[in-house]
């Protein structure tokens, strides 16, 4: 009996250990506004959360990409607890090859250094880059994906559109305070 209480106890510990962080919250997708382009391609438009990126037709990308995505556990480990106060805002488009390439990544790489949801909001743009509720005011948004970085209430950096180098290196000098613009810095 000893043995079957110990093997269940294994079972339930590594079910639990391995469940992808992705699936971390049990929160429900907000309710958002569902666009058609001009073009006939129906997208999100609005504040969403990542339920919404998890169980939408229009976001299948998200959670393949999030679960292909490598993770360097050195950088994890270099990087873990640097999210201390800080705060994000992302600008993505359901419809944006951009946002399929980079958002699963940048997901990743948030939750493995320790990404609360309640740290993170997210805006969903409609083609023009922009949303009905004016999300995106005085942010200067003019590519997306959009990342801000916040500390204190106050942008300390970004990234937009695609990394100058990786996402990884992107992030990191971002967290760690080095120089970095961005691929539209002027």
């Amino acid at each position: 009996m000893k043995h079957y209480l110990f093997l269940l106890l294994i079972l339930l510990v590594s079910s639990t250990a391995c469940d992808a962080p992705v699936k971390k919250e049990a929160e429900k997708p907000l309710p958002v506004d569902t666009k058609i382009a001009e073009d006939g391609e129906t997208f999100y438009e609005g504040k969403i959360n990542r339920q919404n990126l998890l169980t939408s037709p229009l976001t299948s990308w998200f959670e393949t990409g999030y679960e292909q995505y490598y993770l360097d556990p050195q950088w994890v480990e270099a990087h873990h607890g640097l999210l201390a106060g800080l705060r994000f805002k992302l600008f993505l488009g359901t419809w944006c090859e951009d946002s399929e390439r980079e958002v699963p990544g940048m997901f990743k790489l948030l939750d493995a250094i320790g990404l609360d949801d309640s740290m993170l909001e997210i805006y969903a743009m409609d083609k023009d880059k922009i949303t009905a509720a004016n999300f995106e005011e005085g942010l200067n948004i003019i590519n997306i994906p959009t990342l801000i970085f916040y500390k204190d209430g106050q942008e300390i950096n970004r990234i937009v559109e695609l990394t100058v180098e990786s996402l990884e290196k992107d992030i990191s000098k971002i967290l760690t305070g080095q120089a970095y613009q961005n691929a539209y810095y002027e």
